[in-house]
């Protein structure tokens, strides 16, 4: 995979969850106050997450091209390590809070 292409895919994937969190922010304005305390739980959770993806994602882009082989790797597994601990905050969320999303 190219610089360019795990770029592109981290972006979408960050894109996705800004959305899914935006989402989750929005659904929790009319909820009650058992289901906003899951949902503030959820995104007190998932905002860290996020943004430790977001800081994956720029050390990736700033990475200098010429050293690119040497760290890709490394960086591949770094990506992979993120989204893994965002698609597990997701599923930790609780069954309130993932109603929203139905």
């Amino acid at each position: 995979m190219t610089k360019e292409e795990l770029l592109a895919k981290m972006k979408a994937t960050i894109d996705e969850q800004q959305v899914k969190l935006e989402s989750l922010k929005d659904k929790a304005i009319d909820e009650s106050q058992e289901a906003l305390d899951d949902v503030r739980a959820a995104i007190a959770d998932l905002e860290p997450k996020l943004e430790q993806a977001k800081a994956k994602a720029l050390e990736i882009a700033e990475s200098a091209d010429d050293v690119w082989d040497d760290v890709k790797e490394s960086l591949e597994s770094g990506w992979d390590e993120a989204t893994s601990k965002l698609e597990e905050g997701w599923n930790s969320v609780t069954s309130s809070v993932k109603s929203f999303f139905s």
